[in-house]
């Protein structure tokens, strides 16, 4: 499931990422563009921080309800939870929004998403047959450049 926080208190959200990386095992990563931070727990779950409107939010990607519970101690109820099957379009920028996306592999894709190998494989298929046409949005050519390489 995919989770959204809005922070509404960031005074102590630092502290707040290094006592859930250290729950997870992980550290707490600089995004490499823009300001922000992530924690990536490979094959786990990805979280990362993300800045709108001068609004801070937080991102988590393949949170399970214990997660959910434990995330919730420190940020309230989420602003959105996503459990719906995403289109080809949405999967195309979730996949872009993923810290080191570059890097991931097959089954950890499969691990944040919570899908099967089936609809990986419908999603790359999908997208790929997309990343074809001359007017598609550049989200879907770049995100099929990742499911190619995996």
């Amino acid at each position: 499931m995919k989770i959204i926080y809005e922070i509404k208190n960031a005074s102590d959200f630092l502290n707040q990422l290094e006592v859930i990386a250290q729950k997870y095992g992980a550290r707490v990563l600089e995004h490499d563009e823009g300001p922000g931070h992530f924690i990536f727990v490979k094959s786990e779950i990805k979280i990362s921080e993300k800045i709108k409107d001068n609004k801070k939010f937080v991102y988590v990607w393949g949170a399970t309800n214990e997660d959910l519970t434990y995330l919730n101690s420190f940020w309230g109820e989420p602003q959105e939870i996503v459990d719906q099957k995403m289109s080809p379009l949405e999967f195309a920028i979730e996949l872009l929004e993923l810290p080191q996306n570059q890097q991931i592999t097959k089954e950890e894709v499969i691990q944040t998403f919570g899908i099967s190998e089936r609809d990986l494989n419908q999603y790359t298929r999908f997208i790929k047959m997309a990343s074809r046409k001359p007017d598609i949005a550049e989200e879907v050519k770049k995100a099929n450049m990742i499911l190619e390489r995996l």
